[in-house]
C-alpha cells in the first residue's frame, strides 16, 4: 500500500483534492451543513448566538478542509470520458485478470508457451494464463494459437530458442475459454538465448495493428491492457508515459470507428509501489492532453 502514502506527497493529490472546484464546492457545502447544526442548537437555546465567536469560522473551516481531504484520499481507480465520444478510458491499480473484460496479453513473436523449459515464466502472462484458465495445459493454448495463425505469413527462424515460426510484429491471436478472450499480441522478439525485448516503436506498431484487428474481429466489448514493455519488455520506458502512450494510441485508434466502450489499462500494486505510478498525476494528462 505504500503507492497510497506516495500519492498523498503530490502535487496533483493536493490539487485534487484540495484546490479542484470540487473540493472547493464541498468544503463550502460543509461549513453550510456546520452552520445549520448551530442555527439548530441556537433554536433549541443549547448554544446561542450570543455566544457565539467571531472566530468561530477558523475552526469550522479547518473542520471542513479535513474532512473533504479525508473524503478525497488517494483512489486506485480514475476514468476519463472524452467529449462527444462513446467510450472512456480507465487507468486502475489492480490485477488485470479482473472481472470478464477481454484481455490483452503480450507474447513474442514466435509465440512460445514453453513453461516447463522456462521459456515462458509463470508469473508473467501468458504463464498467468495458462496456469489460471488453462490448468497450465499449454496444448491446448497452441491448438487455438495454430488455428488463429494458420493464414497468417511467418518467415522460419532457425536459430529461434523454441518455435521456428516467427510472425510479424502487431500479430494477434485470439485465445478462448470460459466466456473469456484474450488477445495474444506480438510486441517482443526472442533472442537466442530466450530472453524477450521491444523497442517503444515495436509497441507503439503492435498496438496500432491491435486495434485494427479488435474493430474486425471484436464484439465491441470492454479491454483490459497491462503496461507492455515495461516489465519483460525491457524497453526502459516510464510507467506512467507507457500509460499515455496506451491511451492516446487507443484514442487514436478510435477516431474512426469504436470498437470498444471501455479500455482499461491495468497498472500491477507493486509496480504502482516501486515505480511512483500516480493515479493524480494520470488523471491529470487524461483530461488536459487525450484528445480524439
Amino acid at each position: 500500500m505504500s503507492f497510497f502514502f506516495k500519492s498523498i506527497l503530490t502535487t496533483s493529490f493536493w490539487r485534487y483534492a484540495l484546490l479542484s472546484v470540487g473540493a472547493a464546492g464541498r468544503i463550502l457545502a460543509t461549513i453550510g451543513v456546520l452552520f445549520l447544526f448551530m442555527e439548530v442548537l441556537d433554536f433549541f437555546g443549547i448554544y446561542t448566538k450570543d455566544r457565539y465567536s467571531r472566530y468561530a469560522i477558523i475552526p469550522m473551516l479547518l473542520f471542513a478542509v479535513a474532512y473533504v481531504v479525508v473524503t478525497r484520499r488517494p483512489v486506485t481507480r480514475v476514468s476519463y470520458k472524452l467529449p462527444n465520444k462513446d467510450y472512456l478510458v480507465e487507468v486502475r491499480i489492480g490485477d488485470v485478470f479482473d472481472g470478464e473484460d477481454d484481455v490483452v496479453v503480450s507474447t513474442n513473436t514466435t509465440f512460445d508457451t514453453n513453461m516447463a523449459e522456462g521459456l515462458i515464466a509463470t508469473g508473467s502472462l501468458q504463464g498467468q494464463v495458462a496456469t489460471r484458465f488453462f490448468q497450465s495445459n499449454t496444448g491446448e493454448i497452441d491448438q487455438q494459437l495454430e488455428t488463429e495463425l494458420a493464414n497468417i505469413p511467418a518467415k522460419e527462424r532457425d536459430n529461434a530458442p523454441g518455435k521456428k515460426r516467427e510472425y510479424p510484429i502487431g500479430t494477434v491471436a485470439r485465445v478462448r475459454t470460459h466466456g473469456r478472450t484474450f488477445y495474444f499480441l506480438a510486441m517482443s522478439r526472442l533472442s537466442e538465448n530466450g530472453t524477450a525485448s521491444s523497442s517503444m516503436r515495436e509497441i507503439e506498431d503492435a498496438l496500432e495493428a491491435l486495434w485494427k484487428f479488435v474493430t474486425s474481429h471484436g464484439e465491441l466489448r470492454p479491454l483490459s491492457v497491462p503496461l507492455m514493455g515495461t516489465g519483460r519488455g525491457r524497453t526502459g520506458f516510464p510507467r506512467k508515459k507507457m500509460v499515455e502512450r496506451i491511451a492516446q494510441s487507443f484514442a487514436d485508434g478510435s477516431k474512426d470507428k469504436i470498437f470498444s466502450n471501455r479500455l482499461s489499462i491495468v497498472v500491477r500494486p507493486e509496480d504502482a509501489a516501486s515505480f511512483g505510478v500516480n493515479l493524480y498525476e494520470i488523471r491529470d494528462y487524461l483530461v488536459q492532453s487525450l484528445h480524439p
